[in-house]
């Protein structure tokens, strides 16, 4: 598996070098990543440590979700070309 990269990486150099212009822009890569899904509840603001007319920064208490999402994401030399979340369900 590892030599086979190498080639791969040796080959892609090999046609960088010789046509750059052109090769770049066809360039695709991507990734994914497994992340919890997670929800923000707006906090109570204790009304004794305030004015009654001014405003309060709001805060957020994050409440853990069972949930699990996979991301992807796909980009090009100029930026992100398609982006996807995927939920797990357990069957």
């Amino acid at each position: 598996m590892k030599a086979q990269k190498k080639d791969m990486c040796i080959q892609l150099l090999e046609r960088l070098n010789a046509e750059a212009e052109a090769f770049m822009p066809r360039i695709l890569t991507g990734d994914k990543s497994w992340a919890h899904h997670y929800k923000l509840e707006c906090k109570a603001q204790p009304m004794k440590y305030r004015h009654e007319i001014s405003l309060s920064p709001r805060k957020f208490k994050v409440v853990a979700s069972a949930r699990k999402v996979l991301l992807t994401a796909f980009w090009d030399m100029e930026g992100v070309v398609h982006m996807s979340v995927w939920i797990k369900v357990k069957l």
